[in-house]
């Protein structure tokens, strides 16, 4: 039996055996966990896609104003009402947060996203003003706005929006001319009136103010209206 064990001990590969037998298994071990987190990462990448297109494939989409977006009125025809939802909680929603953070340039960021995407969103359209002149950028709202006018020309609430920034910035003559254009498009649309209420009374023409501030009220308008009318 000693001589058994010699013959084990002076084996080339006899004293060793059990390293060896070591070294093979932590290589083992190491390809398996390899192998494992590659296909977690594969996985996790067809997830992505998969989730991708169930919400909408423009999750891809150019963030460039020139590109045609979609329109907010038509999501659901156009199958692209989950992305909406998703969208519009995560990049508009926002926007007040970064405000009240003095994060200016997240909320920048957000509306952009997203009127790249959905150039006619009223909420987004409702806080571009706000976010463009706490920018000190102007042109950002323009630029967008006529973006929204020029893709979906037919919505006259998108009108109204265009009309009541282009007041708020001095622009009264096209400001006026946007919200007529909207009250044509649809007569019943009390924030058309409301918006010429308060660009009349900048004007300096209260009798067509007055006009503006009665129809608004006739058809059931709460917000703010000109004082005195």
């Amino acid at each position: 039996m000693a001589c058994s064990r010699r013959n084990r001990r002076n084996h080339p590969y006899g004293g060793q055996k059990s390293v060896i037998g070591k070294e093979e298994r932590r290589d083992s071990n190491r390809v398996s966990v390899y192998s494992g987190r590659h296909v977690l990462r594969n996985r996790l990448l067809v997830n992505f896609l998969v989730l991708s297109v169930v919400i909408g494939a423009p999750a891809f989409a150019q963030t460039n104003p020139a590109e045609v977006g979609h329109d907010y009125f038509t999501a659901d025809q156009d199958g692209v009402r989950d992305y909406l939802r998703v969208m519009t909680v995560a990049h508009i929603n926002t926007i007040p947060n970064w405000i009240k953070q003095g994060l200016i340039s997240n909320a920048v960021a957000d509306i952009r996203y997203s009127l790249d995407r959905f150039p006619n969103h009223p909420q987004a359209l409702q806080l571009l003003p706000l976010v463009a002149r706490l920018a000190n950028n102007q042109a950002l709202a323009r630029t967008y706005f006529e973006k929204a006018v020029t893709q979906f020309p037919q919505y006259a609430l998108t009108q109204a929006q265009y009309g009541l920034f282009l007041v708020s910035i001095g622009n009264l003559d096209d400001g006026i001319g946007r919200l007529n254009r909207s009250i044509e498009m649809d007569p019943k649309l009390a924030a058309g009136h409301a918006g010429l209420a308060h660009a009349y009374v900048k004007k300096g023409d209260i009798a067509k103010a007055r006009e503006a501030t009665d129809k608004a009220r006739e058809l059931g308008f709460t917000g703010r209206l000109p004082p005195g009318l």
